[in-house]
């Protein structure tokens, strides 16, 4: 690969997303210290920008501005082409060498490809409009909405490592601020922490109505912060969130504790703030993703779709509540009726973890909730590989999602990019995680994924012989198309087969999906070439669905031990009848 010198990022989604770019930021700067890196963004978030550390200049992409047809000169669409091509061809005037997409838009897809940067890290498209996606870490992140009970990755770690960037010590960090108020924000610097009070923010809104908590709890819990702690209430948000603010305030005994703030602040003068707070409860929103940036100990609340493995603070100390039923976390795509989840975290669960954290200077749950079957409870922590990731407070019974979960996480950093070894200490130290209880059948069942891994196993290495024998039919004189076509129909029955395994195991549908994934990116009409390239997918699929046999055998071997769980396992032998 060419020496890279100018860097070009591009992130049109959230101010979340792009606090969660930060650690892929350092990263670039430490792996090219003599890079240029830009940061392309949407109008919307243009305020963001100059809290990212480690930019040498910024794109602000506004489609904004089309949202009205009306005030459109033409309302013609040609007026958006012409402001994208000329947007665009002054960004390919610059010649970058690396191109990070770390949007998943058609959109996005397509400027990439307009861009012509010959290396690409994320999604784009080749000449013909195809799908294409750009380094292994990436193709997991298309596979990984279809899987999320068995993923383990936060979006940053997914982010970081598509750029080849080493976690180990890395947080999100955003730049601090000075903001000076002016006269029309006057009276907003009391605000701030002076030491004398406990300061607590509310971000009660977030970009989607239905995953968060209710305002009646939000109001319920101000209550209790204001009366039992003396807490002062800062409310946070956008102008939209203004009436869900004013119903709070409605609700609430203590008016004068209350300061809304929704609507008021810049982003600026909403870091200078939080970095006040002594506390931020929260929904998933960037909002929570800044304060922890900012070392403001957060309380996260994810419900509906938000997922804390996905999208919970990288950053060590913070505090997550998830809803422990079923369909938690909702798939995307799903809209909800019965939004039951957030009945299940109760304002008095989160007054008693912040008046034992005060107490304790660390989260410690109360009594009443170490054995709650209907939440999970994080901290963010630092893993013994220097990597954040959550920490269950309340020890539940393991479950299979569990194990699979746990041992995913070891095969993709294995298999995905640089081998980062997984030992049996490490693994110990997850299970410290988990209480005794373990489903009566789960070797059984357990054993049955592995016949069925093996079965993958298999089909990979008859893929391999397959495209083997394309190859060479492709390669002669004496190219018999009958031949081909007759190879082209087993390789489709092949990885029909494949993917029905996935279908009727969700547990294995992480391996087969990333199969198809790889598929995905082969382009070209020259079949020995295909062949070769699809020789690879199946390779992969063969020593990744051996290798996750072994993963799994050595956590069946720390369960047995580690949690006094013994019995003859079937997970050696074959199942009958299966």
């Amino acid at each position: 690969m060419t020496e890279v010198k100018n860097i070009l990022i591009i992130s049109l989604t959230r101010m979340g997303d792009l606090i969660q770019t930060t650690p892929l930021i350092r990263g670039l700067r430490e792996k090219y210290p003599g890079a240029k890196v830009s940061l392309m963004v949407s109008s919307d978030f243009a305020g963001a920008v100059s809290l990212i550390p480690g930019i040498d200049n910024s794109i602000i992409f506004n489609l904004r501005q089309f949202k009205d047809s009306d005030n459109w000169e033409d309302k013609s669409w040609v007026k958006v082409y012409r402001y994208l091509e000329s947007e665009l061809n002054q960004i390919r005037d610059d010649s970058y060498d690396l191109l990070v997409n770390l949007s998943h838009s058609r959109l996005s897809a397509l400027m990439v490809h307009y861009l012509k940067v010959k290396n690409i890290i994320g999604f784009h498209c080749n000449s013909s409009g195809d799908r294409m996606t750009g380094h292994p870490w990436m193709q997991y992140f298309g596979t990984e909405p279809f899987n999320r009970s068995f993923n383990e990755f936060n979006l940053v770690e997914i982010f970081s490592r598509s750029g080849g960037i080493d976690l180990a010590g890395k947080e999100i960090q955003v730049l601090e601020q000075k903001e000076d108020f002016q006269e029309k924000e006057k009276g907003l610097e009391n605000l701030k922490n002076t030491g004398d009070q406990l300061v607590i923010g509310f971000q009660i809104g977030s970009s989607l109505e239905n995953r968060r908590w209710s305002t009646p709890s939000f109001a319920k819990l101000a209550d209790l912060l204001t009366q039992q702690l003396n807490a002062q209430i800062l409310l946070f948000g956008v102008e939209s969130e203004s009436p869900s603010a004013k119903e709070l305030i409605g609700l609430v005994e203590e008016k004068s504790r209350i300061t809304d703030l929704t609507g008021k602040t810049d982003l600026k003068q909403l870091a200078e703030l939080l970095k006040g707070c002594d506390y931020l409860v929260t929904n998933d929103t960037g909002t929570m993703h800044l304060a922890a940036a900012l070392k403001t100990k957060t309380i996260g609340l994810f419900f509906a779709h938000a997922h804390p493995f996905e999208t919970a603070p990288f950053s060590s100390g913070h505090l997550v509540f998830q809803a422990r039923i079923s369909c938690a976390p909702c798939s995307y795509g799903v809209h909800c009726n019965n939004i039951v989840c957030i009945e299940k975290v109760l304002p008095e669960h989160i007054l008693a973890c912040v008046r034992n954290h005060i107490e304790y200077k660390s989260w410690k749950l109360p009594a009443d909730l170490e054995n709650a079957e209907e939440l999970n409870v994080y901290e963010t922590v630092n893993s013994a590989q220097g990597i954040v990731n959550l920490k269950p407070l309340i020890r539940h019974g393991l479950e299979l999602n569990d194990v699979f979960r746990m041992a995913y996480a070891v095969l993709w950093r294995e298999a995905l990019d640089v081998k980062i070894t997984t030992d049996t200490e490490l693994i110990k130290e997850r299970l410290d995680d988990y209480g005794p209880v373990i489903p009566e059948n789960f070797e059984e069942v357990l054993g049955e994924k592995i016949q069925c891994l093996k079965k993958i196993e298999q089909y990979g290495n008859e893929g391999v012989m397959l495209c083997e024998d394309i190859v060479k039919n492709a390669s002669g004189k004496n190219i018999s198309p009958s031949i081909l076509v007759k190879f082209g129909e087993d390789i489709d029955k092949l990885d029909e087969e494949i993917e029905l395994i996935g279908m009727a195991h969700p547990e294995l549908k992480p391996i087969t999906d990333l199969f198809g994934k790889r598929k995905e990116n082969q382009i070209g009409n020259d079949i020995a070439r295909l062949a070769i390239e699809s020789r690879k997918g199946y390779r992969l699929l063969n020593n990744e669905s051996k290798r996750m046999i072994e993963i799994l055998l050595e956590h069946e071997k720390q369960i047995s031990k580690h949690l006094s769980y013994s019995t003859h396992s079937s997970i050696r032998v074959a199942v009958p009848g299966r």
